[in-house]
């Protein structure tokens, strides 16, 4: 936006309380209008299609889902730029948001008294982090990229019988129920099982589908 101009701002989400503090602190910036609030999600799309503002304020934290919820509003072809606010500063979650292409994630423990500024840059056309989130995100990247290549890596060592097996652990299955699905004996399932364990590192049931899951080798959805 040109020096001057007035950045038009719809907040969205969050307890009445956030988004007064969200105003006060925009009235303090200067250059951005209030245009629209939104309780939730849904009429977020809404007033985005009918106001077109510069910037929409999202406070994910009412939301079980923040990915989800940030999603929805791309998927509903809402491309105004989004500032999220967030208790949930992990790396993980900022990574996650900064993936569906948030321009600004402001942490609300330390960051709401200058949400205003990170607005008005982002209307300018900025992307705005904190460098410990940012940090945190490129830690949060490293580890993911680690996993997928251990889950690569684990993934070429396990027979077709062994991941066969793991599947049917991750589903509850007894020795005897996956035995009798193969048409091999329960005892024969016990020595893959074991064999399986010690290749994940694991001790029990539970831990291994734990560790399965970490490394992408099965879906839990």
């Amino acid at each position: 936006m040109g020096d001057g101009a007035v950045a038009r701002v719809v907040i969205a989400g969050g307890h009445p309380v956030i988004r007064g503090v969200v105003r006060l602190s925009c009235a303090d910036a200067g250059g951005l209008e209030i245009v629209g609030e939104a309780e939730d999600v849904v009429r977020a799309v809404e007033l985005c299609r009918a106001l077109d503002p510069d910037v929409l304020v999202v406070d994910v934290d009412g939301d079980e889902d923040a990915a989800g919820a940030i999603a929805r509003l791309r998927g509903d072809a809402v491309d105004t730029p989004i500032v999220v606010l967030s208790d949930r500063t992990d790396g993980t979650s900022v990574l996650t948001a900064l993936r569906l292409g948030v321009r600004g994630f402001v942490g609300k423990n330390d960051g709401l008294r200058s949400v205003g500024s990170v607005i008005r840059r982002v209307a300018d056309g900025e992307r705005v982090i904190a460098p410990e989130l940012e940090r945190a995100a490129v830690a949060a990247l490293g580890s993911l990229a680690r996993q997928a290549r251990e889950g690569s890596e684990m993934r070429a060592s396990l027979t077709p019988r062994e991941h066969e097996i793991l599947l049917m652990v991750s589903r509850g299955l007894t020795m005897q129920q996956a035995g009798s699905r193969l048409g091999i004996s329960p005892r024969t399932v016990e020595t893959h099982v074991a064999k399986l364990y010690r290749k994940l590192g694991v001790r029990t049931r539970v831990q291994a589908v734990a560790r399965a899951a970490q490394l992408g080798l099965i879906d839990l959805g």
